[in-house]
């Protein structure tokens, strides 16, 4: 993966976050990791994100303003959740239902940050 991008982790399971954050560490990108959409739009503010992985369902409510916001800076989305309803809704962009696989979600950061480099 391309060394050094940043990226922004919200979700509110800290387990689920720790697994996902020690994968991309892995690979040498920079993870913040964010409990909910208030702390996510805090940490956006302060630098700039090359990619978002986003679970949709967050404990101070829907992701929505969050997405609108990311879309706006043409960051790229990644969406987890394990509501299929939800995941649904998101299409058409990259979506994982949970439980996944830590491969599964490595290959889609991959992608990404591959359609977004340049």
């Amino acid at each position: 993966m391309t060394s050094g991008r940043h990226i922004l982790l919200v979700e509110d399971e800290s387990a689920i976050a720790d697994l996902i954050r020690t994968a991309l560490e892995a690979f040498d990108l920079r993870v913040t990791a964010c409990a909910g959409v208030q702390a996510a739009l805090d940490a956006m503010e302060r630098g700039a994100i090359d990619l978002a992985i986003l679970d949709l369902s967050l404990p101070d409510g829907p992701p929505d303003r969050l997405v609108a916001r990311l879309k706006t800076a043409s960051i790229p989305v990644i969406a987890i959740s394990g509501d299929p309803a939800r995941l649904a809704a998101f299409a058409p962009g990259p979506t994982l239902e949970k439980p996944f696989r830590v491969r599964a979600l490595l290959d889609l950061v991959r992608s990404a940050l591959a359609g977004s480099a340049g």
